[in-house]
């Protein structure tokens, strides 16, 4: 009962506060920036010269939140770091959608999951969804390197693998530069990998937009 009445009032008097602050806030990033980059479900992340949203500022399988933010200007850099795994099959359509038609032809989406062909059983336990690990009961998808891509080449974007295991449990990694968005969970970023070992790895891929012939 005071778990939901916390909620209601949140919803309520916070989520429209934050709103008019982070509009705010965009208009000042606007203002300064000539190339929009900006960062999906970043809760608290800040990176210098990006502009960061949550759901309750850019829900990104919404239309109509884009039309507010982007009625003229286009994204030129996109990141998302565990996110999409917790939209369902019609959101994650929708919001590549959304993307390609928000975004400039040069556009690089970064986009980092959790990787279904991980090779540690103890992993894929922590991140599928309804698993043990942070935010696991609200995951709804669990991507491999194949399955990701499917959602947004309809929509015009062409992947690019920079992080992730295949189906014969071997680690491929390629990641090691972070001016198209910065991935904590990956090989080199993640403290859990000092030894040099792919102990917490994500499945990491940029998406651009197929070359116009």
């Amino acid at each position: 009962m005071w778990k939901s009445f916390k909620q209601f009032i949140y919803k309520l008097v916070f989520v429209p506060l934050i709103r008019v602050v982070n509009l705010a806030r965009w208009k000042i990033y606007l203002n300064n920036k000539e190339q929009i980059k900006l960062v999906i479900g970043a809760g608290p992340t800040i990176f210098a010269g990006w502009f960061s949203t949550d759901k309750d500022v850019l829900d990104i399988t919404k239309r109509e939140d884009f039309l507010k933010y982007f009625p003229q200007k286009k994204i030129h850099r996109i990141l998302a770091e565990h996110v999409l795994e917790h939209l369902t099959d019609s959101e994650l359509r929708a919001a590549a959608k959304n993307l390609a038609e928000f975004s400039t032809q040069d556009i690089n989406i970064r986009i980092a999951v959790p990787d279904g062909y991980h090779a540690s059983p103890d992993y894929i336990e922590l991140v599928k969804p309804g698993g043990s690990g942070a935010s696991a009961d609200d995951h709804k998808q669990l991507f491999n390197y194949k399955t990701l891509p499917r959602y947004f080449e309809p929509y015009g974007f062409e992947p690019t693998l920079l992080e992730y295991w295949d189906e014969n449990c071997i680690f491929h990694t390629s990641y090691k530069k972070d001016e198209d968005g910065f991935i904590e969970r990956s090989l080199i970023h993640d403290d859990r990998n000092k030894s040099g070992k792919p102990i917490y790895t994500s499945l990491i891929i940029d998406f651009k937009h197929k070359p116009i012939n």
